[in-house]
């Protein structure tokens, strides 16, 4: 068995698998973790790209005497007038709602929507994806936001 640690976005997984299992076999796990579909997947380890129909144990032996390989994932992006439906859960109310975003906005801009949707102030709340804390400054991409990505939303109270 070896352990992938996935690296590109701002949610870095770490997968496990059998040296006899395919890239694609990793590309689907990673889709499974991530939400990002295989086709759109694209992995590097060492500067080479990874084959979709080569085994596992071939890159590892490419490795080093470490216990974790980190691969490198980039994700083909979407076309940029493509707008996604994000769900946002509000985190102890029970409501959610979907928001439209492009997976080039920024959190800031999904922050906007959302403090538009349930009328809060923009700083007075924190978005996370994959139990991962949203950063404004990134684009939403990082996040691997797709269709449907489930996000959710908690009040950030401050004590007086």
């Amino acid at each position: 068995m070896v352990h992938f640690k996935i690296i590109g976005g701002e949610i870095e997984p770490t997968i496990e698998m059998s040296t006899s299992e395919l890239v694609f076999d990793l590309k689907s796990k990673i889709e499974d973790e991530l939400e990002v579909e295989v086709h759109r997947q694209n992995l590097w380890y060492k500067g080479i790209e990874m084959e979709g129909e080569t085994r596992i144990g071939f890159y590892a032996l490419l490795g080093d005497e470490r216990e974790i390989f980190i691969v490198t994932l980039v994700v083909d992006l979407l076309p940029p007038d493509l707008k996604l439906h994000v769900l946002v859960k509000f985190l102890g109310r029970g409501s959610e709602g979907y928001v439209r975003v492009r997976e080039t906005d920024t959190v800031s801009d999904l922050r906007g929507k959302v403090s538009r949707y349930w009328g809060i102030p923009v700083d007075s709340f924190i978005l996370r994806r994959l139990n991962v804390e949203m950063v404004n400054d990134r684009p939403l991409h990082a996040y691997y936001i797709n269709e449907a990505s489930e996000i959710h939303l908690s009040v950030n109270i401050q004590p007086r």
